[in-house]
């Protein structure tokens, strides 16, 4: 299946719906309304805090469609974080430079990324200071976490608003190894440096990871 529309959940309230029960009942609502529950869990670690505060817990579903995801969002609602938001999936194939060509895996054609690549995923929440600058970066960054191990899966600028007062500028979602030691060797490395730092001048960013559910030992906090 073709997965084009992305909920995410930022959830700043605590305590939050993550019993084994009320997870499963999620995640089977998502596959009938032809979607995946990805992630809901505490935050696994942060990289960066510049935006906005960071959330207790996150939640990632993905979906064939926006109506599909609406409809799981009509009846998750109440379950999910403050602020939760409809983002679009990567309109296509990302940018690689043209003597790494060559190199680009076959399921980067078909945006088809492998499993191995879906163990944890990043969130970036993006407060822009530079549009054109971030435009530019936004572009032509991605080729390097396919290069590194790791997947863009969705981005968008100023994404539709399900829940909640204020959104970012624009935010992302990533794919990685549940290792952490393709992100981090990418994070830190020298295929991202520049664009890294393109993204500090054009932006301020808090980014948030979360393990897959298959990853995830699911915590207990007292009922609402």
């Amino acid at each position: 299946m073709l997965f084009n529309s992305y909920v995410l959940t930022w959830a700043d309230q605590t305590p939050a719906a993550t019993s084994p029960d009320q997870i499963a009942a999620l995640a089977h609502a998502a596959r009938a309304h032809s979607g995946e529950l990805l992630a809901l869990g505490p935050v696994h670690d942060t990289s960066e805090q510049d935006s906005r505060p960071v959330p207790h817990w996150v939640g990632i579903a993905r979906f064939a469609d926006d109506p599909g995801a609406m409809a799981w969002f009509d009846g998750a609602a109440d379950q999910l974080g403050a602020t939760t938001l409809l983002v679009p999936a990567l309109p296509g194939p990302v940018w690689w430079p043209k003597e790494l060509e060559a190199q680009r895996p076959d399921w980067s054609r078909r945006l088809d990324p492998p499993n191995e690549r879906l163990g944890m995923f990043v969130t970036v929440w993006a407060d822009v200071i530079d549009p054109g600058e971030f435009a530019d970066y936004s572009a032509h960054f991605r080729w390097t976490l396919e290069y590194d191990g790791g997947v863009g899966l969705a981005t968008g600028a100023s994404p539709r608003m399900l829940k909640g007062k204020r959104g970012p500028d624009a935010i992302a979602l990533f794919g990685w190894p549940a290792d952490e030691i393709a992100r981090h060797a990418w994070y830190n490395g020298p295929h991202y440096h520049p664009y890294k730092q393109q993204r500090y001048r054009s932006s301020n960013c808090t980014i948030v990871s979360v393990m897959a559910l298959g990853n995830l030992t699911i915590f207990a906090l007292p009922p609402r």
